[in-house]
């Protein structure tokens, strides 16, 4: 097995099919046949399930992409260390940035980077608890904005950049509504609305979820927001994004007998990614974030 493809069956997992996958890779579909095909005979294990209409991993692939995955982020890692060392300047940097923060406060950010660094590529991935830390401790992000309750991992860096307070919010017919100094056990009685964690290499994680509450879990914020809205189930938002809805009357805030203490946020990162451009941002993101 070498990189390359281990590239490949990365991009059919992400895009669904051998034929995206070509058109990604600028590839011929059936020199990406072939290397599936090649992989296969050489390893002696069937990597994609081809009986139904979309090619499925099998068991041996997942196991197989999941471990190249580690390896292709330490290749890419690494290129990038030596290009940086050259200029100065990285090609590209990534920032794994907590959901609880709309993207969107980062753009003027942004404007002023891609004007002091036109040639630097920059990649901001949305993660959920755990995903931060995980991206950066995995080398898939330089940069992370992070809760603080987890251990940051190490060979990095890190500094408080501001909290999120969090706030219980149900739709206005919920029949959690009508109820008064609620707690968070009190709240198992409903269906809780939850966002996955994005961590791929750590046990999942949850917060403000009880052992035996019955979840709904969804991908992102955006979801979450559209399935309290719906009525499906109770949970917290950051105050940020629960204010305007509540001020719509989309959502109402829950009578709690005690609300969730603001956890705090840090930015933090990689001590062996030393870069311009990675000591510009680490300087000025401070000022983009703030609470939620």
């Amino acid at each position: 097995m070498n990189l390359e493809t281990l590239r490949v069956l990365d991009a059919i997992q992400r895009r669904g099919s051998f034929a995206a996958a070509a058109e990604e890779l600028d590839r011929a579909p059936s020199a990406v046949s072939y290397s599936v095909q090649k992989l296969e005979e050489d390893a002696g294990v069937l990597i994609f399930d081809r009986s139904g209409r979309k090619a499925r991993l099998t068991a041996a692939g997942q196991l197989l992409l999941e471990r190249g995955r580690t390896l292709l982020d330490a290749s890419d890692q690494l290129v990038r260390q030596a290009q940086a060392l050259e200029t100065g300047w990285e090609t590209q940097l990534t920032l794994a940035l907590d959901a609880v923060y709309p993207v969107e406060r980062l753009w003027p950010l942004v404007h002023r980077f891609t004007e002091l660094a036109p040639d630097t590529s920059l990649r901001i991935l949305s993660e959920v608890l755990g995903g931060p830390w995980d991206a950066l401790e995995q080398g898939r992000a330089e940069l992370a904005v992070a809760p603080s309750k987890m251990r940051p991992p190490a060979g990095t860096r890190s500094t408080p950049v501001g909290s999120v307070r969090f706030v219980y919010v149900a739709h206005p017919d919920h029949p959690a509504t009508h109820e008064k100094a609620l707690t968070p056990e009190s709240l198992a009685a409903w269906r809780a609305i939850a966002v996955a964690d994005t961590a791929r290499g750590q046990p999942a994680r949850s917060t403000r979820i009880q052992d035996n509450q019955v979840t709904l879990t969804v991908s992102d914020f955006p979801a979450k927001i559209s399935a309290l809205c719906a009525g499906l189930g109770v949970g917290t938002l950051p105050a940020g994004m629960a204010e305007p809805l509540i001020e719509r009357g989309e959502l109402v805030r829950l009578n709690m007998a005690e609300e969730p203490e603001p956890q705090a946020v840090h930015l933090a990162w990689r001590t062996d990614s030393t870069g311009k451009a990675l000591r510009w941002l680490t300087r000025h993101l401070p000022d983009y974030l703030g609470d939620a």
